[in-house]
């Protein structure tokens, strides 16, 4: 008898032909995390992790974290024998009681006869089961609704699992599936967690945060760089970071006669620097954490003047979404502690006392026109960038951009 983890997916097993390369990919993903404790198998909708050596629950924390597993199980693996099926279902049900023998706990146990050559019917093995466990534990009573011990039996043609609890995953694709995409990434609640619904979708992605200094100091870049660390560990693949001073773009507009228009001026700048970076870096599509009429670059006029800076498609993973809606899902990222953290990034600098809500574009490429000056600067903010690459929460700084690889379809 061994003890295996059970893999679980949901959307993937709905897949027809291309159903094997999502699950070579989740095999992949996984063994990427944890290939020095189990070796992977898969089996139809399933993945077996095969322990290489003994685990406890607190190696498996990493599985929450790959997208693309609906649930997971630590589970029993014996041959299919109904009195060792019986002996150990009544172990896993006591073992539930943690040593408190009178409990008065309810149980339930669940049978899925996946192997139909087995003899018994699914109901007929529940409540032969059921009737056992009740002669060894006497005090628990059976409820089929709402127990507190569901005890499942899973028999198949390889043998039979017994398992407790079924542990929800992250769900969605797993990240390498869905081609490739650069973030513009803030260190504020939302585009970090548009950076991981758009993982939790499978895409592979790199990050262009921007900051200024002197106005925003090292605690501002320490916090976006803490930032990227949490989403590297969504990820199997490096998680790179180009981190881009925009001080001298900010300066120009902010002194401008008409700087009602400086936000909508260096949302254009960073959408240009970011698709230079897209272009570098080989990604198909720019990413953003815009909510529709959250803050003033953000209505529908001004995401249309921006968003005609550059000739990439932006994905934005959170338009319609409110402001606690995305603050739930940070929390359960485990991104908000660090988002919320008092240091300002480059977009709360400079903004005006009353930035214009709906810009035309016409307007702002004649301002743009009257400042020829700054392409230059865009260029020279990209040659000056930080570059890191992070992996699993370990941080290193690089020297050059990188080429992103990913995505079958």
């Amino acid at each position: 008898m061994d003890n295996i983890v059970i893999v679980r997916v949901d959307e993937i097993g709905l897949k027809s032909k291309n159903k094997i390369l999502f699950m070579k990919q989740l095999k992949f993903n996984i063994e990427s995390k944890f290939k020095d404790l189990f070796s992977c198998k898969i089996v139809g909708n399933r993945i077996y992790l095969l322990p290489k050596y003994s685990f406890n629950n607190r190696d498996l924390e990493n599985l929450k974290k790959i997208f693309g597993i609906s649930s997971f199980s630590v589970a029993k693996k014996i041959d299919k024998d109904f009195e060792k099926m019986k002996e150990e279902a009544y172990k896993l049900v006591a073992e539930s009681l943690n040593d408190d023998v009178n409990s008065t706990k309810s149980f339930r146990i669940s049978v899925n006869r996946a192997d139909k050559s087995f003899p018994m019917k699914s109901p007929e093995i529940a409540g032969e089961i059921g009737e056992f466990v009740l002669s060894k534990l006497p005090q628990l009573t059976v409820d089929l609704t709402h127990p507190d011990i569901n005890l499942e039996i899973d028999i198949r043609p390889e043998g039979v699992y017994l398992f407790k609890d079924r542990i929800k995953g992250a769900a969605g694709l797993p990240v390498g599936v869905s081609s490739t995409g650069t973030i513009l990434l803030s260190g504020g609640i939302d585009s970090p967690v548009a950076s991981l619904l758009m993982l939790r979708r499978g895409m592979v992605i790199n990050a262009v945060n921007f900051y200024s200094p002197p106005f925003t100091g090292p605690k501002s870049l320490d916090k976006i760089i803490k930032i990227g660390a949490i989403i590297s560990e969504y990820t199997p693949f490096p998680f790179h970071l180009y981190v881009v001073p925009l001080t001298k773009i900010q300066m120009l507009f902010k002194n401008l006669e008409e700087n009602q228009f400086s936000v909508v001026l260096q949302r254009r700048s960073m959408m240009r620097i970011a698709q230079k970076v897209s272009d570098i870096t080989d990604t198909k599509v720019l990413i953003t954490g815009e909510s529709l009429g959250q803050v003033a670059s953000q209505t529908v006029e001004n995401i249309l003047t921006i968003s005609e800076s550059t000739q990439k498609v932006i994905f934005r993973p959170l338009i319609g979404f409110t402001k606690n809606e995305t603050i739930k899902i940070s929390k359960n990222f485990g991104l908000y502690e660090t988002s919320i953290l008092p240091y300002e990034d480059s977009c709360s600098i400079f903004v005006p006392k009353n930035p214009a809500t709906k810009t035309q574009l016409n307007k702002i490429k004649k301002i743009e026109t009257a400042l020829p000056q700054i392409s230059e600067l865009e260029e020279e903010a990209l040659q000056e960038s930080k570059k890191f690459e992070i992996k699993n929460g370990n941080i290193e700084e690089i020297d050059v951009f990188k080429i992103l690889k990913g995505g079958v379809l």
